[in-house]
């Protein structure tokens, strides 16, 4: 997965929530064809294996990590995924792989 660029957000958003301080703004940017200035808001640790990879080919909306993002004016953590309590919880609930080698490596 990558960040998408401002063309793409613009699609949507030259109809959708335009009138929105953040929509204005991002408009701007494309008009001016700068990228967006992204900052990260989820992490996981440096010892946990993770990519959008599996959860994709699982059918995992990006609602279920990332929250309503469509609904949203600035992106923010809403949601507990990026915790080992938040991923095995999900895991447990669609019944995926709860195995430690599924997310940290084996020694």
């Amino acid at each position: 997965m990558t960040l998408p660029a401002t063309a793409r957000c613009m699609a949507c958003h030259a109809t959708i929530a335009k009138e929105k301080p953040a929509i204005q703004k991002l408009a701007e940017l494309a008009k001016s064809k700068d990228p967006i200035p992204w900052a990260r808001v989820y992490t996981v640790p440096a010892f946990v294996f993770w990519n959008h990879r599996s959860h994709l080919k699982a059918a995992i909306e990006c609602e279920a990590c990332h929250g309503q993002v469509s609904q949203m004016d600035t992106m923010a953590k809403v949601t507990k995924v990026t915790t080992m309590d938040g991923c095995m919880e999900c895991h447990r609930d669609k019944n995926a792989d709860t195995g430690c080698g599924s997310c940290h490596e084996e020694r």
